[in-house]
């Protein structure tokens, strides 16, 4: 007791140093709120994958056996595999393998391309007529950013150049991970042959595709020899256009006659009818997912990728249209402004709490504590490296309320000496030495609640959730400290009298107010009412 009563003394005694080392914490976590990695939801680690294995023409109790059996055994020789989790499925001419990894599995890549390793070099034990064995572990990747290109007039060829274009940019940015393309059309020629025609001129179908393909095949032409290395020379591509292939001669007659591929059917540039593809606002469009660096802010990506579309949309037609249809940068800055207003909402209502029953004077000491505990605990997190997220972001939310109790029990003990006419350093030092152990074991209570959510969970569960009590655990811990050491020194230059001194009039003007509307319903809605009851 005497040794807290020592390092509460030297904390009074050198307040200077105590005030300027919590606002240096102060500005540090302002800064780690604007560093810090932010994300909608917490990284968590897949560790699920799928071997799919193909024999054509086999039927499902040849899979079964052939396939489907050997490829599990040898699976199971991975100690990273999950065996009680792993389970096959065989069908005609194909089998699946839904394989799960271990939960203390921390870097899947690497076990996964040692998996991939391995079954293509199996794969040469299975019979000959397995055409392939696949395998998929790419279940993780999350776009952060979905964009439509999109048009009423320009074909998917021109879109796709525009694509090419943006895709080019993005990839510059250094916290974009990854950028895909989905819903782009393949174009094609095709040739409408008349039958009839092909008869009259005595052309087989045959000869007009080996004539076109003959003409059309690019190949390696010769090499370039020195004493260096050897460089194969391609020809250039026959056909460039519809028109060069219409003019083709499929066919000559020895009297010099010849035919034509327009002269027996007609050449269309055109698109296969599509067997999936993706409409915006009803326009045809292209769409880009945008993946960002998990370690990266998503709220600093946000502002780069905007800067990259905002120059990109200048040099577009007006014909076409670029929107952002997924946007979690938006959301996770909704998120961040949502908890700072929740801090600014908490801390006016300790204060209009604290005001009915307190004097101003407390409840803006008391209210201190939140912003300051808040902010400095950002601080830890950002050196743990611990991201804002939704997780984490409920953590801090859910300690606002608790963050000020701590420092309410100080204060009320600082008042209650006073009013006991003890000196007000005695009181100060009194008030936080006497009672810290109480706020210690309510803050150890609180914080051992929620161990077992890092205790007792596994796998993806427990890499979702184990920022959370960290976080509260971190929050909990700074508001002890600021409790015993900051509030003493607030409220010993801003409290300077007791609470019967300094009680606010507030009590009193409601006590006022609630008579005054009890004294006009009885002297006149009531009698009056009474009356009206009596005529009738």
């Amino acid at each position: 007791m005497q040794k807290n009563n020592k390092i509460i003394e030297w904390a009074m005694k050198n307040r200077q140093i105590v005030i300027l080392l919590v606002a240096a914490l102060f500005i540090a976590g302002v800064y780690s709120l604007v560093m810090m990695s932010k994300q909608e939801m917490p990284e968590y680690i897949i560790r699920q994958g799928v071997v799919v294995g193909v024999y054509p023409g086999a039927s499902s109790q040849v899979v079964e056996e052939q396939v489907t059996k050997p490829l599990e055994r040898y699976l199971f020789t991975y100690s990273e595999v999950k065996r009680a989790k792993t389970h096959s499925k065989s069908e005609e001419g194909i089998c699946y393998i839904f394989v799960e990894l271990a939960d203390d599995v921390k870097d899947k890549d690497i076990v996964w391309s040692k998996i991939k390793h391995g079954i293509n070099m199996f794969k040469s034990s299975l019979p000959s007529g397995v055409l392939a064995v696949i395998t998929n572990d790419n279940f993780g990747d999350v776009s952060s950013l979905l964009i439509t290109m999109e048009s009423d007039d320009k074909t998917y060829r021109e879109l796709d150049s525009y694509a090419d274009g943006l895709e080019d940019r993005l990839r510059c940015v250094p916290t974009v991970a990854n950028v895909r393309r989905f819903g782009s059309q393949k174009e094609q020629i095709t040739i409408y042959v008349d039958s009839e025609k092909l008869s009259a001129y005595g052309v087989g179908s045959k000869m007009l595709m080996t004539t076109l393909f003959t003409q059309g095949f690019t190949t390696v032409s010769g090499t370039l020899e020195n004493s260096q290395n050897i460089t194969p020379v391609h020809i250039a591509e026959s056909f460039r256009s519809e028109q060069e292939i219409a003019g083709q001669i499929i066919f000559s007659s020895p009297q010099g006659d010849v035919v034509r591929v327009k002269d027996v059917g007609r050449v269309v540039r055109e698109y296969p009818k599509a067997d999936s593809y993706i409409t915006h606002n009803g326009r045809k469009c292209i769409l880009l997912s945008v993946e960002v660096n998990p370690s990266a802010n998503i709220v600093a990506f946000g502002k780069e990728v905007n800067e990259v579309l905002d120059k990109f949309k200048t040099g577009l037609p007006e014909s076409m249209n670029i929107n952002r249809i997924v946007d979690q940068p938006e959301v996770v800055g909704a998120s961040i402004s949502h908890f700072l207003m929740e801090l600014l909402i908490a801390v006016l209502a300790v204060v209009l709490v604290t005001m009915i029953l307190l004097p101003f004077r407390v409840a803006v000491v008391a209210a201190t504590s939140i912003p300051i505990s808040a902010v400095i605990s950002l601080v830890i997190m950002y050196m743990l490296g611990i991201p804002l997220n939704m997780i984490t972001l409920a953590g801090l939310i859910l300690t606002l309320g608790m963050i000020v109790d701590n420092s309410i029990v100080v204060i009320d003990s600082y008042i209650d000496k006073l009013d006991q006419g003890k000196p007000r350093r005695e009181a100060t030092v009194h008030s936080a030495q006497e009672y810290f152990k109480s706020i210690l074991s309510a803050t150890l209570a609180i914080s051992i609640t929620f161990i077992p959510l890092v205790v007792t969970t596994t796998g993806m569960t427990h890499d979702f959730l184990v920022d959370f009590p960290i976080t509260l655990c971190i929050t909990l811990g700074i508001s002890l400290l600021v409790a015993t050491f900051v509030i003493p020194i607030f409220q010993f230059y801003l409290i300077k009298k007791g609470c019967t001194a300094l009680q606010t009039n507030l009590p009193k003007n409601l006590e006022r107010v609630f008579s005054t509307m009890f004294n006009r319903l009885t002297s006149g809605c009531l009698p009056r009412f009474l009356s009206i009851r009596k005529r009738q």
